[in-house]
């Protein structure tokens, strides 16, 4: 059997007692880490459904930006039609005005 002085068991024991108590401290800490961490991994998660989403709607948006921009084009195109053959006209009835204008001029002087 071994004898230990009773100053160094209280000692011994005082040093347990402080390493328990960090002990426990370090759980208390690791917990409010882990807690934490949890938290962030699911707004990390929120977060990356979130960026789906706005991927979604940006690949959306830009889909009904193209058609529109299709769409405007045809429209363009359409009205620049349009105005030719407004120009044609005109020019027509001028030139029709001027025969006319001068089959009247050649009955007057005949």
């Amino acid at each position: 059997m071994v004898s230990v002085p009773l100053s160094k068991l209280t000692e011994l024991r005082s040093l347990i007692d402080k390493q328990e108590q960090r002990l426990e401290q370090l759980e208390t800490l690791l917990e409010g880490q882990s807690s934490t961490l949890s938290g962030q991994q699911s707004s990390i998660s929120q977060l990356r459904q979130e960026l789906a989403t706005a991927k979604s709607s940006l690949a959306n948006s830009k889909l009904i930006i193209d058609e529109q921009n299709s769409s405007l084009m045809s429209l363009s195109e359409s009205i620049k039609q349009e105005r030719r053959r407004t120009q044609r006209i005109k020019r027509q009835r001028l030139l029709w005005q001027v025969v006319a204008g001068g089959a009247v001029a050649y009955t007057v002087l005949k």
